[in-house]
C-alpha cells in the first residue's frame, strides 16, 4: 500500500516540502511480463486510490476515473475527493494489440483533489480472468421485423452475435470492437414469423454453445390469423424452491408446445430491484427461458430505481418504447403495447407513472385502444382491481391506493373500448373473476348485472364465456385474474366477483386460437387448477342492455377518402367537445364545443386541416371529452 495520511499505508511516498501546498500528481510504473498475450481472454484491474487517476499500458490510456475529460497536466486536480481503503474493480478499455508478448508497462498518474489533501492511497492488482457471460442472453422488444438480444460480461470485451438458420451453422456475424459489459444487439429486416439460431460472444469468438435452445422466433404481422401462446408469471422475484418448481412445471408442461412469449407482471426482483437482486431472483432463476422466448415486463412495487445508469429495472429491461412497435408508440417503456398475431397487448404502468385522466399513460391508453383493429385485447399491470389475498383492493389505503386508481380511472376505460382480459400480480395468491362489466367500487357494490356471465367460464363446467361480437366492442366485458404466486404464497378470502381464489404457487398459461381464447392456472406441482375460456362471435347471452354512457360511435365511412361521420352519445346534458387530433396530438379542429344537450348527435369531418386546407393521407384520431372522461375513434383517410 502506497501513499500517505493513513495507517495502513506501508510504503510512505513524499509530497513536497510544504505541507500547505502538496504535489498534485503522483506517477507510478511498474512493468510485468506476459507470455502469450493471445492466450490473455480479459483483464481485472482491482484498484485502491485516493482521489482520481488515470492508467495507461504501453502508452494508451486504458482508465480514467474520477478526473476531467480531455488534456491533463502534473496540475490537473481530480474531479472530487474521494477517500481510499476499499477496492473496486475498474473496467479497462483495451484495444486489440496493446496487450503485447514479453515485457508490458503499466503506468499509473495519481491525482489529488487539492494541495492541502491530507491524504494519498495507492494500490492496485492487474489479473489475467477468463472471459465470461454473467447473465444472458435474453430477448427484448420482439416485433414482426426484429428483435434485441442482451448479455453481459464479467469484464468489457468486444461484442459479436452470429444468427442462422439451425444452430451452429450462422451465415450473419455482428460485431462491435467497443468494449462493453453491457452488450445490447438490435436485429431487423425480417419477415414476420422470422425462427433464428444464433450465438453470442466477442470478435474473438463465440461464448455461447450450438445448442437449440439459443434460438429466437419473431412475432407475426399484427393481425395474423395464427395461434399464439403465452406464459405468464407474477411475483417470480426470488430464488426459492417455489419459483424454481413453477419454473419447471411450465417448462414440462410446455414441453411439446411452448409459449411464443412471456410476460412478467412485476416485483421481478425481491426485496429491492437491485442489479444484484435481479441477477439472483430473476437472470439466474429464468435463464433458459429468457434466451429462447421474447420477454415483456411490467414494473412492480420491489422493483426500485436507482440514480445512475445500469442498475434498475428500466436500465435491465429494453421494452419497446420507441422502436419499431405494433402499437401506438408511447414514447415510455413504462407504459407500451404490441401486437402477436390476432392478440393486442398492453401493459401499463401502476407503480411509478401518473394514473390520472390527465396524465400521459391513460391519454395513450385511450389512443392505443382506438388505433388497434385486434380480435383480442389483454392488458397487463402490477396492481389487481381486485385482491383479497395478500393485499385488499378494498382498502383505499393499501398500497398507497394504486389499486384504487386503476380500479376507478382505468377499468372505465377498459370497458367502453373493448377489453377482453386484464392480468395483475401483487398479491401473492391466484384469483379469477367472473365476466364483468362497469364494477368499479368496493366488492359489496357488485350488482348481479355486473356479472354479464354467472357462470365458471370453464368448458368442463357450465361452457366458455360468450361474447356476441368479433374484435373490440365496448361494454362486452372482462375478465380479470390475479396471478402473484410464482415465488411467494399468502392467505386469500373469496370476493363476490371471483369465480376462484386459492392459495397456490403456480403460474398461467394462455392460448388463443381463431374467436377462442383460454387461459389456465398451472401449480408448482403441474396440476391444472382453473382454467376458463371466453369464446366471441357466437351467442348474444350474457350481454344486457347497455345503460347510457359517454360513446363514440366508429367513424364512418372507415377508411374515407372525404367526408366523415361521427356519432357522439352524450348520457346527459353537459360541457363537451369533440376534436380532431393528428397521430402526434396536435388538435386539427374542433367539431363541437360548449353546452351540450343529452343524447345523440351526429357531425362531419370534411377532412380539413384548419383554415380549410384539407389533412393529407394516414391516421387521425376524433376524442370526445365530457365529465372528466373522454372516448377516442381512429379515423383512417385516403387521397
Amino acid at each position: 500500500m502506497l501513499g500517505y495520511g493513513e495507517l495502513y499505508i506501508n510504503t510512505p511516498v513524499p509530497f513536497g516540502l510544504d505541507v500547505n501546498n502538496r504535489w498534485i500528481t503522483t506517477y507510478f510504473r511498474r512493468a510485468f511480463s506476459v507470455p502469450s498475450a493471445a492466450a490473455v481472454q480479459a483483464l481485472s484491474f482491482q484498484v485502491n486510490y485516493d482521489d482520481g487517476f488515470i492508467a495507461y499500458l504501453n502508452g494508451v490510456e486504458v482508465a480514467r476515473v474520477n478526473m476531467p475529460a480531455g488534456p491533463v497536466v502534473w496540475g490537473t486536480s481530480a474531479v472530487n475527493i474521494l477517500e481510499g481503503g476499499v477496492y473496486a474493480e475498474i473496467p479497462l478499455t483495451i484495444p486489440p494489440g496493446v496487450l503485447q508478448d514479453g515485457v508490458n508497462l503499466l503506468a499509473i498518474e495519481l491525482h489529488q483533489r487539492g494541495p492541502t489533501s491530507s491524504d494519498l492511497v495507492w494500490d492496485a492488482e492487474l489479473s489475467s480472468v477468463a472471459l465470461a457471460i454473467t447473465r444472458g442472453p435474453y430477448l427484448q422488444s420482439a416485433n414482426p421485423g426484429g428483435i434485441t438480444v442482451r448479455w453481459r460480461t464479467n469484464v468489457a470485451a468486444s461484442t459479436r452475435l452470429d444468427h442462422g438458420a439451425v444452430p451452429g451453422s450462422y451465415d450473419v456475424s455482428i460485431t462491435d470492437p467497443a468494449l462493453v459489459t453491457e452488450h445490447e444487439v438490435v436485429l431487423t429486416g425480417f419477415a414476420p414469423g422470422t425462427s433464428r439460431a444464433y450465438a453470442v460472444g466477442t470478435t474473438a469468438g463465440l461464448l455461447t454453445p450450438a445448442d437449440a435452445s439459443y434460438a429466437f422466433k419473431l412475432p407475426p404481422a399484427a393481425g395474423a390469423a395464427v395461434p399464439v401462446r403465452a406464459w405468464i408469471v407474477g411475483d417470480s422475484g426470488l430464488d426459492n424452491v417455489q419459483s424454481r418448481a413453477v419454473r419447471d412445471r411450465f417448462e414440462a408442461y410446455a414441453a411439446n408446445h411452448p409459449p411464443d412469449f412471456w410476460l412478467m407482471l412485476g416485483d421481478n426482483a425481491y426485496g429491492a430491484g437491485t442489479d444484484t437482486d435481479y441477477q439472483t431472483g430473476c437472470f439466474g432463476v429464468f435463464p433458459r427461458a429468457m434466451r429462447q422466448w421474447p420477454l415483456f415486463s411490467t414494473r412492480g412495487n420491489h422493483d426500485l430505481l436507482y440514480a445512475g445508469a445500469g442498475n434498475d429495472y428500466y436500465d435491465l429491461f429494453t421494452l419497446p418504447a420507441s422502436g419499431p412497435t405494433t402499437g401506438v408508440v408511447s414514447g415510455s417503456e413504462a407504459f407500451y403495447s404490441f401486437d402477436w398475431g390476432p392478440v393486442h397487448f398492453i401493459g401499463l404502468d401502476s407503480e411509478g407513472t401518473d394514473r390520472t385522466h390527465g396524465g400521459p399513460m391513460l391519454q395513450w391508453l385511450r389512443l392505443d385502444l382506438a388505433a388497434t383493429t385486434a380480435e383480442w385485447v389483454v392488458a397487463f399491470w402490477h396492481h389487481p382491481p381486485y385482491t383479497k389475498g395478500t393485499h385488499d383492493s378494498d382498502n383505499p389505503l393499501d398500497s398507497e391506493g394504486k389499486m384504487t386508481d386503476m380500479r376507478t380511472r382505468v377499468l372505465r376505460i377498459l370497458d367502453s373500448t373493448g377489453v377482453d382480459l386484464v392480468l395483475c400480480g401483487h398479491s401473492h395468491v391466484y384469483e379469477r373473476s367472473y365476466l364483468l362489466n362497469g364494477h368499479y367500487g368496493l366488492s359489496t357494490t357488485l350488482t348481479p348485472g355486473m356479472k354479464l356471465d354467472a357462470g365458471d367460464g370453464r368448458p368442463d363446467g357450465s361452457g366458455a364465456y360468450q361474447k356476441a361480437h368479433h374484435g373490440q366492442q365496448p361494454f362486452e366485458g372482462a375478465v380479470y385474474a390475479v396471478a402473484g404466486s410464482s415465488a411467494q404464497l399468502g392467505s386469500v378470502t373469496a370476493l363476490p366477483c371471483m369465480v376462484t381464489s386459492l392459495s397456490a404457487a403456480g403460474s398461467m398459461v394462455l392460448d388463443v386460437q381463431g374467436s377462442r381464447l383460454e387461459a389456465r392456472f398451472l401449480d408448482a406441482a403441474g396440476a391444472v387448477r382453473d382454467s376458463f375460456a371466453i369464446v366471441k362471435g357466437g351467442s348474444s347471452v350474457g350481454v344486457p342492455p347497455r345503460a347510457p354512457e359517454l360513446r363514440l360511435a366508429l367513424a364512418s365511412p372507415q377508411p374515407s377518402a372525404g367526408a366523415v361521420t361521427f356519432e357522439a352519445e352524450l348520457p346527459q346534458a353537459t360541457n363537451a367537445s369533440l376534436e380532431i387530433l393528428d397521430a402526434s396530438g396536435r388538435r386539427l379542429g374542433t367539431l363541437f364545443t360548449g353546452s351540450q344537450p343529452a343524447g345523440t348527435r351526429r357531425v362531419v369531418w370534411r377532412g380539413a386541416a384548419g383554415r380549410g386546407r384539407p389533412a393529407g393521407p394516414g391516421v387521425y384520431f376524433a376524442v370526445l371529452r365530457a365529465q372528466g372522461e373522454l372516448r377516442v375513434q381512429r379515423v383512417v383517410l385516403v387521397r
